[in-house]
């Protein structure tokens, strides 16, 4: 119920704004008009940022929609309690960092994307999707439990509401504490499971792909994408700028793609958001029953166009991950043995990219 709150609402149209603002103002498909600092280029990044807004505070929505499907009763209060007692936990865990973070092994000086980021307005360890839905199930279970209690008349002010944020103001100090313990020793074993990827050869990229793909939905894949994409896991600046900056190098050889650029392997996760998600939908449709046919095409339409223009699948994926979960784990484990194929016995060829 939660997701079929957020979907219709945020992601497909956020997505499919981000899709069409990448594709005309990309100077390749449209020519000089997209130029940096051209007034063409200028306004489709204002639109563009502007859908990225959901993307960008999904822990927030989370922590909101979440008590909007669950909760039994006056869902509305608790949403905002979830909300309000979500960022106590953050602004918490922000203060216990800033004071004792060396305790924790945490440099709370270090700048943002450093496993940590700015929730509301608040710098905080970077729990992602994940921290919000625990503390959203705390507090669904704090409201529906004490929501209706009824306190003697003096003290009827802290009824309802009120008193789920007192309960609430002293379980969220606990948690922040216990995250601030723990978290930091999950990122820890995380940077371990990057260096062995990296040396691990196609079994890495391959856990890699599998990894990216399975914590998508929790908001913590960037913890395993963002060091090989955008860092110097592989190679210096990451392998986003590598690709771009010797293009031309790699177009004008004859030696194969997996010869000049083995660290490309890297950068395969496209290649299910591109083929897989396409036969997902199909697969859907195919086996919809008659009567919801166009139901189920109009569900599907906008998160395939996402995925495949923009490589953003959370629109996609949130369409079946609470009512079919083992689905995700079956798309992650499919989509990880493509790649791993395309590179193992595509790539490898002469010009193994023209091929496929």
């Amino acid at each position: 119920m939660e997701a079929q709150c957020l979907r219709p609402f945020c992601f497909c149209f956020s997505g499919i704004v981000i899709a069409i603002a990448s594709v005309v103002n990309d100077p390749a498909i449209v020519g000089n008009i997209a130029e940096e600092g051209t007034f063409w280029n200028q306004s489709w990044e204002i639109i563009e940022e502007g859908g990225w807004t959901v993307f960008n505070n999904m822990e927030i929505l989370f922590a909101i929609g979440l008590p909007l499907g669950l909760a039994r009763k006056a869902n509305a209060r608790a949403a905002l309690e979830s909300f309000v007692l979500y960022m106590t936990f953050n602004t918490f865990m922000s203060k216990i960092l800033e004071n004792f973070g060396s305790t924790f092994g945490v440099d709370f000086d270090q700048p943002v994307g450093e496993g940590l980021k700015m929730i509301g307005g608040v710098k905080t360890l970077d729990t992602g999707v994940v921290g919000s839905i625990i503390i959203a199930g705390i507090v669904i279970y704090l409201h529906n439990r004490f929501f209706d209690t009824q306190l003697p008349e003096y003290l009827g002010i802290f009824q309802g509401s009120a008193l789920i944020g007192m309960i609430g103001f002293f379980v969220m100090f606990v948690m922040a504490l216990l995250f601030s313990w723990v978290w930091p020793i999950f990122q820890q074993g995380v940077q371990s499971l990057q260096e062995f990827m990296v040396r691990s050869g196609n079994f890495g990229v391959f856990t890699y792909i599998f990894l990216e793909k399975a914590l998508l939905p929790t908001g913590l894949h960037h913890f395993i994408y963002a060091p090989f994409q955008f860092g110097p896991a592989v190679v210096e600046g990451g392998t986003t700028l590598y690709w771009m900056e010797h293009l031309r190098e790699f177009a004008s050889s004859s030696q194969n793609l997996k010869s000049l650029f083995p660290e490309g392997g890297f950068a395969l996760q496209g290649l299910s958001n591109l083929f897989g998600v396409p036969g997902i939908a199909l697969a859907f449709y195919a086996t919809a029953k008659k009567e919801n046919k166009k139901k189920v095409l109009a569900l599907i339409v906008p998160g395939v166009i996402t995925a495949v223009l923009a490589g953003i699948t959370e629109p996609f994926d949130y369409t079946f991950l609470f009512i079919a979960p083992v689905l995700v784990f079956c798309t992650c484990s499919v989509g990880c043995y493509f790649s791993d194929d395309f590179l193992c016995f595509r790539c490898c060829w002469r010009y193994g990219w023209w091929f496929n």
